[in-house]
């Protein structure tokens, strides 16, 4: 039922998850919601342009020099590319986009970490990127959503008693981009990031839509989304994984079975642009199957554009 409400939702353009849903509040539509920024543009122009001081130039540029490099990973991740082409962005900061037509969901991002044991893919800034290759700018709950409106289907999270039962859901292809310091695009499949331990092998499990589930404080009644904790896409399983991997996979820390690629994946800090995919499942329709695999190609360089900030 909840999950069918946010699909309504965004399928009819409005981008707000309710509060149940882990208090988050969307953007309804990236235009028109820029009053006060119309109003500081023309208090601007009104004003007399008056002669800078001398060395007011230099000053000025050293201070943008400084404000650069001291800016956080998700202020630069946030203004490093433009909006991918023919989707509708969800959040009132940019990082979170849907294509509809295309069945696809855009995450802005950056490199966590690129060496090292891993429990996630992918987390949400600020929760656990010490375990993460990629940390992003959207909720879990946020892309819970976003999936659904693109007509994902999520399944049951891991469940290990009174025995071990794996996550279900649709499976979910992962891919990430990001450009090198020349600026030249790169996009590779998620798992070809994550290498199986004491291996020169990469991780080839799928990863499935699980769902996450709910917690309720019980000392104010509230629910929060478990997955905005950190476990958005998970390499270990976790009950509370939003996307998690299919098969077996311990998340005991002396018995992780997966790291990062240290030789793959880009310098910490770069910025990164995931597209999750939901993989049709197959019909008795030749004609729909072949239609729907042409939706899992490999991303073009288009998908990334360069900012114009």
């Amino acid at each position: 039922m909840l999950g069918n409400l946010f699909a309504v939702l965004l399928m009819c353009g409005v981008a707000v998850i309710p509060a149940s849903f882990s208090g988050s509040c969307w953007a309804q539509e990236a235009a028109g919601n820029t009053e006060a920024e119309t109003t500081e543009a023309e208090t601007t122009a009104s004003e007399k342009p008056q002669l800078p001081a001398p060395g007011a130039a230099q000053a000025t540029e050293a201070k943008s020099e400084t404000t650069e490099e001291t800016r956080s990973p998700e202020d630069v991740a946030r203004t490093a590319f433009g909006d991918p082409p023919d989707a509708k962005q969800l959040t009132k900061l940019r990082g979170l986009w849907i294509d509809r037509k295309r069945h696809r969901v855009y995450i802005d991002g950056y490199v966590a970490t690129n060496r090292g044991a891993l429990e996630m893919f992918a987390c949400p800034a600020g929760t656990k990127e010490h375990e993460s290759v990629v940390a992003t700018l959207a909720k879990s709950s946020e892309v819970h959503g976003a999936l659904l409106a693109v007509e994902a289907n999520p399944g049951t999270p891991v469940r290990f008693d009174p025995e071990f039962l794996p996550p279900t859901g649709q499976v979910i292809q992962i891919w990430v981009c990001w450009r090198d310091d020349k600026k030249k695009f790169h996009v590779a499949d998620a798992r070809s990031w994550v290498q199986k331990e004491g291996t020169e092998e990469s991780m080839d499990s799928d990863f499935v839509f699980a769902g996450s589930s709910f917690w309720q404080d019980p000392s104010d009644g509230k629910e929060y989304y478990r997955a905005d904790a950190g476990d958005m896409i998970c390499v270990s399983n976790f009950s509370s994984a939003m996307i998690d991997v299919s098969d077996n996979s311990s998340a005991n820390a002396d018995a992780l079975l997966f790291s990062a690629y240290e030789t793959r994946v880009p310098e910490r800090h770069t910025p990164v642009r995931l597209i999750l995919v939901p993989v049709p499942v197959p019909t008795d329709d030749p004609v729909h199957d072949e239609k729907a695999k042409a939706k899992l190609t490999k991303p073009e360089e288009e998908v990334l554009p360069l900012s114009r900030k």
